[in-house]
């Protein structure tokens, strides 16, 4: 019980949380309410009660810690403990830790509380706050970046008029207050938990300030804060100078200095943060220092990479199963999965596959995974021999130079050509490769990287590589904003300053060529090529000058607007004129003109030929006369998909697009899960169209839920049909009332899609056309009883159709069915009967099962 005669006997002191178990000064740990997951392993709960039976007697209770998630309203942990109180303590410290001694395997994103009791009894509850946006560094900061650290005098509420000083007044001095200006980095509201400490000059102790502010979101994300400390009287800053730091998530992130002097003195005192973060590197220089850095260490370097984030989070969580796989076998658990490295790398170039994959060998090395972490980089050139005999040896040389470490085939796909010569030597490297990795001594991981499309193909050229492979890393193309940071950082490592108006021209640069990117685009490679052609024009301009002795250190630094302007004067693409290939054309319009029907569709389809050949005589420009784009209207199975397949072939054939080919999704194919995913879910489809057609089959499921993720794609399908004119086609398709809705969406839609063609319902007559050119497929036909039957049993189909009726789909069944039921009446015949006029006619016989099912369920059929 901890009852007694004066009451409780204990009263509450602190409720505090830590990850660090390090011990600072007077006994106190690195508290904080505010973590990121990826530094958590255990978060420590510690409650302090002062003892009030202190010199008196001991006494025993029951003490508990209770964790509940409260956005999911759902308990975390229910931790208890019975203590037994000495009478030696004053103060009594009870604390408990909880999660995985993986960081970041444990611990997520929400909001927190804890509650502390004793004997049942709550003594106190706290929030405690959880994020998941990487581990804060002195070089990186995925919260926010630092703009201004202030210092003004003011009394014990924040004045209104802030005169920022860097000296101030010792006599007139009250409270010193702190503004710090960051750039917030979130889109959401978020709290946020800072420490103002401020030191004498001998590094003494003045003042530490703890702060927790929620941040809401601003319009340019700027965000204030203060805080100061002094006393309203003064008298508590004496003649000196004063550091001021600012530490987040136990990082220091910013500092300053002042002095207190006689006078006080205006201005802003120099603000240190904590430097550049560090983009992709196109050469990583192998030194001492680096191989001996701590996993610690490398993990931070691999944070504070420019962009790839998705490929950030992928490795970590791959680094935690891996070490999750070696824990449970020190442990003594019998894994029967193997701890494979080998891994898959895609993406254009410049993209950091090759940086990536020299930090993975050395972060492989620190979790004991390999024995020396090196890289050995090597591509077809290198493994395949000239003649019979010699790959297999130099395959074997290779892997033997980087046993220890890592295999890196750079443009991998090199070793399968498809459809070439089943007897090329690059097969036996594949085949040299999945024996080292099926039963070889280990110690090795083999990475393979290069073009995502031909990568899919090379692992898919042999099922023993594919199941070998344990990780997949796709390397997406930098964002313009990403490749405005790997510029400034390349001009900052060669000690160039880039001018205001000479980056705007940059900018314009980078986000033209990300625009017009293809698969062979540069990434990071061009943003740095970008800064050594303007120190190159920068040097040329100032050779020029004969006094470059004279130049001030500025002036030999600092790139302008005349040297970066060049850049933006590109030399006119020239326009691709593919002659019209008669022979392609005669086939593709010889398969419209047999199709059933759709006599409007045909007609739109031979103008626009006519066209096409007209304007090439007379010399216009064919790419620009003509939207490609269209929407196709109509009911299941009137032929849309068919058409569309076919205006890709006459396309090509025009010369309108240099491949044709048709790629085929629908909503399904274009909308991802999460948020974020859509836009590059469907990019990667119309990537695969480029040079054909996108056809998207109901493209009305992209506006049919408001709450989805359709708007996305559909912006994203908007911006390249306009970024990409002429470069590939879209058409959409779906029921006529929908598609209308569809289009009155976005107004961009109705402006880019121009062209509509719309599918009318076949006529009775065409659909029994349609059953007999299917039948003629079959080398059947049928007889005049069984037609008749069969039109008036597609007559009532079609009085009674609504618009989800299949149309030629309806027919496809049942001339499936009728030709089912003709070859089990010929199976069932003795074989001396079996003419060939008996095996090729379809009877009453064949037909009559065919039915209409009447609504209130009486069926009725036609004659025999």
């Amino acid at each position: 019980m901890s009852e007694y005669q004066y009451g409780l006997k204990y009263k509450f002191k602190s409720l505090e949380f830590f990850v660090s178990e390090e011990w600072m000064i007077d006994s106190k740990r690195k508290y904080r309410s505010v973590f990121d997951k990826n530094e958590m392993d255990y978060l420590f709960f510690e409650l302090k009660v002062y003892n009030k039976l202190f010199d008196e007697e001991d006494w025993d209770a029951e003490f508990r810690f209770v964790v509940r998630d409260l956005k999911k309203d759902e308990q975390i942990c229910d931790l208890k403990r019975e203590v037994k109180v000495t009478k030696d303590k004053n103060i009594v410290t009870y604390s408990r830790g909880w999660g995985n001694e993986n960081k970041g395997a444990f611990w997520y994103e929400s909001e927190f509380e804890l509650s502390a009791f004793i004997d049942d009894k709550l003594v106190e509850k706290r929030k405690f706050y959880v994020y998941d946006r990487g581990i804060v560094t002195q070089t990186f900061n995925p919260y926010f970046d630092v703009v201004s650290l202030k210092l003004f005098e003011g009394g014990y509420n924040l004045p209104k008029k802030m005169v920022y000083l860097k000296q101030f007044e010792k006599n007139n001095t009250r409270y010193v207050w702190v503004e710090l200006k960051i750039k917030n980095k979130f889109k959401i509201g978020w709290n946020v938990e800072y420490f103002v400490n401020i030191f004498d000059d001998a590094g003494q102790p003045k003042a530490i300030i703890r702060e927790f502010q929620k941040v809401d979101v601003s319009k340019n994300n700027a965000v204030y804060f203060y805080t100061g400390w002094g006393s309203e009287k003064g008298g508590s800053w004496f003649d000196d100078k004063y550091s001021v730091n600012i530490v987040f998530m136990d990082t220091l992130v910013a500092s300053t200095s002042f002095t207190i002097g006689e006078k006080a003195i205006k201005g802003v005192p120099e603000l240190i943060t904590g430097g550049f973060k560090t983009p992709i590197q196109i050469e990583v220089e192998d030194s001492e220092q680096e191989h001996t850095e701590t996993l610690e260490e490398l993990l931070a370097k691999l944070d504070e990479l420019i962009g790839l984030q998705s490929i950030k989070k992928q490795i970590k969580d791959h680094l935690n199963y891996l070490e999750f796989l070696k824990i449970r076998r020190t442990k003594g658990f019998k894994e029967n999965e193997k701890i494979s490295l080998h891994s898959v790398f895609t993406g254009n170039p410049g993209t950091g596959k090759t940086t990536v994959v020299k930090m993975l060998g050395k972060i492989y090395k620190e979790l004991g995974l390999l024995s020396k972490g090196h890289v050995y980089e090597v591509d077809r050139s290198v493994l395949v021999g000239e003649f019979i005999g010699q790959t297999a040896p130099r395959t074997k040389k290779a892997i033997e130079e980087a046993r220890g470490g890592i295999l890196f085939i750079d443009e991998a796909y090199a070793l399968y050509r498809e459809g070439e010569d089943k007897k090329d030597f690059g097969l036996e490297v594949i085949e040299v490769l999945i024996k080292e990795m099926s039963d070889g001594p280990g110690d090795i991981a083999i990475m393979f990287a290069g073009y995502p499309k031909e990568m899919e193909t090379f692992i898919n050229s042999n099922p023993g590589l594919k199941s070998r492979v344990s990780s997949f890393f796709h390397f997406p193309d930098y964002t313009p904003d990403e490749l405005v940071e790997i510029a400034k950082y390349a001009a900052n490592k060669k000690g160039l300053i880039i001018s205001k108006d000479a980056m705007t021209i940059i900018r314009k640069v980078l986000v033209e060529a990300y625009r017009n990117r293809d698969e062979t685009f540069g990434n990071a490679r061009f943003a740095h090529s970008l800064i050594d052609t303007a120190k190159m024009n920068m040097g040329l301009r100032l050779v020029k000058n004969k006094n470059l002795k004279k130049l001030t250190k500025k002036e030999l630094s600092t790139i302008e607007k005349v040297d970066v302007e060049p850049m933006l004067i590109n030399s006119t693409t020239k326009k691709i004129n593919i002659e019209i290939d008669n022979e392609l054309l005669a086939e593709a319009m010889a398969e419209l003109n047999e199709l059933i029907g759709l006599e409007k569709i045909k007609t739109d389809v031979n103008e626009l030929a006519k066209l096409v050949r007209y304007y090439r005589e007379i010399g216009r420009d064919v790419l620009n006369a003509f939207s490609l784009h269209a929407v196709f209207t109509g009911n299941p199975g009137t032929g849309k998909t068919t058409v569309a397949r076919i205006i890709g072939k006459i396309y090509k054939a025009l010369g309108l697009l240099e491949r044709g080919h048709v790629v085929e999704t629908d909503r399904e194919g274009l909308i991802a899960e999460f948020l974020g995913q859509t836009a590059v879910k469907t990019k990667e489809m119309i990537d695969k169209a480029m040079g054909g057609v996108l056809f998207i089959d109901e493209a009305y499921g992209l506006t049919s839920n408001r709450n989805s993720y359709g708007s996305e794609a559909i912006e994203v399908i908007l911006k390249n049909m306009e970024d990409h004119r002429g470069k590939f086609a879209v058409i959409v398709a779906g029921y006529p009332d929908n598609m209308d809705e569809f289009l009155k969406t976005n107004p961009g839609l109705m402006s880019r899609f121009d062209k509509t063609m719309h599918f009318r319902d076949f006529t009775v007559d065409e659909l029994l056309d349609i059953v007999k050119l299917m039948l003629s497929r079959h080398k059947l036909e049928l007889d005049k009883q069984a037609e008749e039957y069969l039109k008036n049993y597609i007559a009532e189909l079609h009085k009674n159709r609504d618009k989800y009726f299949g149309n030629a789909r309806e027919m496809r069944k049942i001339t499936e069915d009728v030709a089912r039921k003709q070859n089990l009446r010929m199976a069932d015949m003795p074989a001396e009967e079996r003419t060939i006029e008996a095996i090729r006619t379809v009877t009453l016989q064949d037909v009559k099962h065919l039915k209409i099912q009447q609504k209130q369920g009486k069926s009725f059929g036609f004659g025999a």
